[in-house]
């Protein structure tokens, strides 16, 4: 069968942008919100009009079917919106629902006495309660899973274009990849690591921290992690890879893509600065061709800083903030050991085969695009940022994701011996990704069931910032979007 290119790239502008609407018309004054609105409509239309409605990708429908059916299931039981189980995480993705269901925009706190508005990146939250939040909160909660599943759709399919595989081998190989920490399990708990790791899975455990041994924070996620733990951050880093790789890789056309990457701020600021590196490699590699127009260097500025505006309007000075080799705590030399024993088992074990395995087949481009990535993925974990190194967790994300891209492709480039060195390290990479399937299989009883919390269990925000600050969501009344952009919410 045909698929029309130009639907897909349409459906992903809009699943890109469609967020922005609700926030331009509920979180703005309209004298401001309305320009805004006619700035985002004209660059769409402007990256619509350039497309070739003509363009097709050809597809089995069996393939089509098989892969829509392995990442439903992966979907159906990844707790977004409370479709299976819900790991922590997922509180305040609970407590924003009902809370843009239920308060006036933009949301106002009292903060030890102080007025204070939300300021957060909100394209993930603000669908399910602008769609369905006037019915109910578990109707909202129902549209952030089916907003959930229609980005993991086009992120993967995009992603699955640039790999040459959309197959189920692609969605398999994708859903199970990851770091390997299934050696610091053998040497923290010897001959019962078997009972600890199914002790986790029964208890909805995680492999997070493994290979950093406590001594220093440091943690890549497993692509399932990223999906069961933060769906909000997910979503935009497939999203931003799968564009970069085709536009520039596949289509080699990248006079809009710097407008559509963009618009990914409001999604996560900390996923975009993940994928600038591979940006900025992208300009360089097809010399900054067709790039200079109207919409990338006027629209996308101007909505950009408007909205980065919003996000930088509150106060970070309370967050940790520093080189990840410290004076407190372990010695330094154990603090490096550790460094590099974490960077070996999360990103040497594969590069080395991806390299050995690619050697002299490299495509056009791909060789320089995997160096950069490497050097990306040493350097991200020598800055901390946040209590639980957010600046590890999720800036990382649209490398590992890349990485996961490549290591398919020397997966079905190796032969014989090297086919299994790869088989091997996927399966030794995925006691993490079962802990999460099988954990909430089994809590949903081996069948798809949405039970997000009770509206009365959920917490407001300020009663779940207990471990972290709440003004790492909120800005004061004073600042510069809240004092002269924004609305001021209904009494």
């Amino acid at each position: 069968m045909n698929l029309r290119l130009s639907i897909l790239r349409v459906s992903t502008l809009i699943y890109i942008a469609f967020p922005l609407i609700p926030f331009f018309l509920g979180w703005v004054r309209l004298e401001y919100g309305i320009p805004m609105l006619g700035l985002l409509f004209y660059g769409g239309f402007n990256y619509v009009k350039s497309l070739d409605f003509k363009e097709r990708f050809v597809l089995r429908k069996r393939d089509l079917l098989i892969g829509l059916a392995i990442l439903s299931v992966w979907l159906l039981f990844s707790g977004a919106g409370g479709m299976g189980y819900q790991v922590s995480d997922h509180v305040k993705n609970n407590t924003l629902a009902k809370e843009l269901s239920n308060l006036s925009w933009p949301l106002q706190y009292d903060v030890d006495g102080e007025k204070m508005y939300l300021s957060h990146y909100l394209s993930f939250y603000i669908v399910g309660p602008f769609v369905a939040g006037f019915i109910g909160y578990p109707y909202a909660q129902l549209v952030v899973f089916l907003w959930t599943t229609l980005g993991v759709f086009l992120g993967v399919f995009w992603l699955a274009r640039a790999a040459g595989g959309f197959n189920w081998r692609f969605f398999l190989f994708f859903i199970f990849f990851g770091g390997i920490s299934v050696f610091s399990f053998i040497f923290k708990y010897e001959g019962g690591f078997i009972t600890e790791i199914v002790k986790r899975v029964n208890e909805h455990g995680f492999v997070f921290w493994m290979n950093s041994w406590d001594v220093i924070p440091l943690n890549y996620l497993h692509i399932t992690d990223m999906l069961y733990w933060t769906p909000q951050h997910f979503i935009p880093a497939i999203l931003g890879i799968g564009i970069l790789l085709n536009d520039s890789l596949i289509d080699k056309n990248i006079s809009f893509t710097p407008f559509l990457l963009c618009l990914l701020v409001m999604w996560s600021p900390l996923i975009l600065v993940g994928i600038f590196p591979y940006f900025v490699f992208v300009l360089f590699q097809n010399r900054f061709k067709d790039v200079f127009n109207i919409t990338n260097l006027v629209v996308g500025p101007i909505i950009f800083l408007f909205l980065a505006s919003y996000l930088l309007a509150i106060e970070s000075g309370d967050l940790v903030k520093h080189f990840i080799f410290t004076a407190e705590g372990a010695e330094l030399r154990e603090q490096i050991l550790v460094f590099f024993y974490f960077l070996f088992f999360e990103v040497v074990v594969w590069v080395l085969p991806i390299y050995f395995i690619k050697r002299g087949k490299w495509k056009n481009g791909e060789k320089p695009l995997f160096i950069v990535l490497s050097l990306v993925l040493f350097t991200i974990p020598l800055y901390r940022f946040g209590l639980w190194n957010d600046w590890c967790n999720r800036v990382s994300m649209p490398s590992l994701v890349l990485l996961s891209v490549f290591a398919y492709k020397a997966f079905m480039a190796s032969k014989k011996l090297k086919r299994v060195w790869m088989i091997t390290l996927l399966v030794l990479a995925s006691n993490g990704p079962m802990m999460d399937m099988v954990g909430s299989l089994k809590y949903s009883g081996y069948k798809p069931k949405f039970r997000p919390p009770y509206e009365q269990e959920v917490l407001s925000l300020p009663e779940i910032c207990v471990a972290y600050p709440i003004t790492q969501f909120v800005a004061a009344e004073d600042s510069f979007f809240f004092k002269y952009l924004a609305k001021k919410p209904n009494k």
